[in-house]
């Protein structure tokens, strides 16, 4: 299992420049764009010096991160979250990346799940036509809170086969599997084609349905079944990358650098312990 990194993990502190840096230093294999870090990024530089990076290192992009709360939005915001699908969709036709995580909308009141379903594969849809000449993907990633519109595995693999499509497909994300105790079982039933990302964290000892993203940890440092996760996920014949992907401000705090080699060396701990090759 290859190993990419998360921009989130460092996202107070550092920018895609010097996160393109770090990784490429520490040996991944993969990074995750950040979509407001590549905005700053672009001020700056180009999207050639972007391509040119790629092409001399051995990190590659893996996607766009993300396209947030894209659903039960008035028509004016979700037009500008379209110029950011079209942003992604370009840049990704340079540096060869094809894909991006959307995430679902919190506090949408008295709405009923068929409402849910039925307005999230709209937006896809309106997504999904955007970008049909380039064939770019997008991933699902449901949020283990409970006001969170989609906030379990079960709901997201519902839309994702109703959406029936190969460019609409799952995030699986060790946290917010955890976060609302989802039906870990159910990665028996997805298909390796369904899942388009794979994000590895742990978190403290809180209760499902309590625990938040600060209280995320390094991988191994936590209470997360990350054991069973992993060998449900590998089951499933899925051979990409474990991504980082932490939002706990003491890890913002630190230098960047050392924030980035700490991640790769927990994450590298616990894949070799649960005897799972780390390939480079």
């Amino acid at each position: 299992m290859k190993i990419a990194f998360n921009q989130a993990t460092t996202l107070k502190s550092s920018t895609l420049y010097d996160d393109l840096r770090f990784c490429e230093e520490n040996g991944y294999d993969f990074i995750e764009i950040r979509i407001d870090k590549l905005k700053e990024y672009l001020i700056d530089h180009s999207v050639e010096d972007l391509k040119n990076f790629f092409q001399n290192s051995h990190i590659k992009p893996l996607s766009f991160n993300a396209i947030e709360f894209f659903t039960f939005q008035p028509d004016t915001t979700f037009n500008l979250m379209k110029e950011d699908v079209r942003l992604v969709e370009s840049v990704g036709k340079e540096i060869g990346c094809d894909l991006v995580v959307v995430v679902p909308t919190f506090d949408i009141g008295d709405v009923t799940w068929s409402q849910i379903k039925e307005e999230t594969n709209k937006r896809l849809n309106e997504f999904l036509t955007l970008t049909e000449a380039s064939n770019f993907r997008f991933a699902l990633e449901f949020v283990g809170y409970p006001h969170c519109s989609i906030n379990t595995l079960d709901g997201t693999f519902e839309i994702v086969k109703e959406a029936n499509n190969n460019r609409v497909g799952l995030v699986v994300d060790c946290f917010h599997l955890y976060a609302m105790n989802s039906n870990i079982s159910l990665l028996n039933e997805i298909s390796k084609e369904q899942i388009f990302l794979f994000h590895i964290d742990d978190a403290e000892d809180i209760p499902a349905g309590v625990i938040r993203d600060h209280q995320r940890v390094w991988t191994g440092d936590g209470v997360i079944d990350l054991d069973r996760i992993i060998k449900l996920v590998q089951a499933t014949g899925f051979d990409g990358p474990a991504s980082i992907e932490l939002f706990r401000p003491e890890y913002w705090n630190m230098k960047p650098e050392e924030c980035i080699k700490e991640g790769k060396a927990k994450t590298e701990l616990v894949l070799k312990t649960l005897q799972i090759e780390v390939k480079n």
